[in-house]
């Protein structure tokens, strides 16, 4: 009887802890990793982010299979033109070959730039699509969501204006 229990007791806590690594790992957004992490646009240029601190930015990280990246596009696209181009930089990043995101932003929105990381996402701790980063002109967080959301919204476009 003692070791029934005692067993019950050991999975339960086993499941906790595997729904807790799940929960962090999946369900909250990850520390920005934009600092850790050089990008390159579609010329082959290296882009740091410290290169936009006075803009607000906008970092998505997206792969260009992820439904809830397309459909969050237009609305990233709306925010940069609500909000105008000279106080808002939209970087729109992936780790997926620099073939396949030249394609994805042809097909589905070539107002954006799109770069791509010098880094698997996953080594970043992007485990979810899209994962998105709002940042202030000095480049802190000041919002950041996963999965799709409306950043066209009045929450976003008055943290901007």
């Amino acid at each position: 009887m003692v070791l029934k229990k005692t067993l019950y007791l050991f999975s339960v806590i086993i499941l906790m802890c595997i729904a807790g690594w799940f929960y962090k790992a999946y369900k909250t957004v990850p520390t920005l990793p934009a600092y850790k992490n050089d990008l390159t646009d579609d010329h082959g240029n290296a882009i740091k982010i410290a290169a936009f601190k006075g803009q607000y930015v906008l970092i998505s990280y997206f792969q260009t299979w992820c439904g809830d990246c397309i459909k969050e596009l237009p609305s990233i696209d709306n925010l940069q033109v609500t909000v105008g181009l000279d106080k808002l930089k939209v970087l729109m990043v992936s780790d997926e070959s620099a073939e396949k995101i030249k394609k994805f932003n042809e097909k589905y929105c070539n107002t954006l730039d799109f770069y791509r990381s010098n880094k698997p996402l996953n080594e970043l701790s992007i485990r979810v699509f899209p994962t998105t980063y709002l940042l202030d002109k000095n480049g802190r967080v000041i919002m950041s969501k996963l999965e799709g959301f409306d950043w066209s919204c009045d929450e976003v476009i008055a943290l901007i204006k």
